[in-house]
């Protein structure tokens, strides 16, 4: 327990030591926790920080994050940007996927591993966007929702990919690999079924309850426990737990 708290001590002096200077230095802070995981990290020399408690902290961070950013959305904000999103966010993963995949395969990687490698780049982080938008004032803005959204719709993309891979691996028919596909597409639908039917017809009466009994932290504990049960239900469908955090954060914003 002792080295655990240690370890803690020398992870947040180094980002508040890290992150300062970025500041002064006019870089994103987000650039400066990078840096931070990559010196104390198990791959460079130096002090090495235990990586599998920090990284159960930043699940829950993640989670958090996207769904606060989920209760400044609505569905009707989603409708009038879905052509947009889905055209732009489509044509970007399979463009990415295409020219990057085919420049690996020139450079002589095997035809599934120059995919994968192309698959890996059209995928960018949502909570390194969100964050980045909400430093500059421009979360609100029409552009960094539209970013936002798309980043949110690679989540959705990155699902499929993950299924697909590993079964390129196994060099199996073609057939199966579409029935793979299918299934994680249905998973993804199930979610956002579930988790609407629940924020319609079970999360407002239960807040609306919540709220009458004007307790500050009765408020909190029940924001926690369905933010973490829709984070849970999401990574149970094999989908990130973000990505439930923020299906339930613009249900609760509706």
């Amino acid at each position: 327990m002792g080295s655990y708290f240690l370890e803690i001590l020398l992870l947040l002096a180094a980002a508040v030591a890290v992150v300062l200077a970025f500041q002064r230095l006019r870089i994103p802070p987000s650039l400066g926790y990078l840096l931070v995981g990559v010196l104390l990290g198990p791959n460079t020399i130096g002090p090495v920080v235990d990586t599998r408690p920090v990284q159960a902290l930043a699940e829950f961070g993640i989670v958090f994050l996207l769904f606060t950013i989920g209760l400044n959305y609505s569905l009707a904000q989603l409708r009038a940007l879905r052509n947009q999103v889905l055209a732009l966010g489509t044509g970007q993963v399979a463009i990415t996927t295409l020219v990057v995949g085919v420049l690996a395969w020139l450079a002589g990687l095997p035809a599934i591993a120059a995919f994968v490698v192309g698959a890996v780049f059209a995928q960018s982080s949502t909570t390194i966007i969100a964050r980045q938008l909400t430093e500059s004032n421009e979360a609100d803005d029409r552009h960094g929702r539209l970013g936002i959204a798309m980043s949110v719709f690679q989540d959705v993309t990155a699902v499929p990919f993950l299924v697909v891979i590993p079964v390129l691996g196994l060099s199996v028919a073609a057939s199966e690999i579409g029935s793979e596909l299918a299934w994680a597409v249905g998973k993804a639908l199930a979610a956002f079924l579930l988790v609407f039917v629940a924020g319609r017809w079970l999360l407002r009466p239960l807040f609306h309850f919540v709220a009458e009994q004007r307790s500050a932290e009765l408020f909190t504990l029940t924001v926690l426990l369905i933010s973490l049960l829709a984070a849970w239900t999401t990574s149970s469908l094999g989908l990130s737990m973000a990505f439930g955090a923020f299906l339930v954060g613009m249900m609760l914003g509706e």
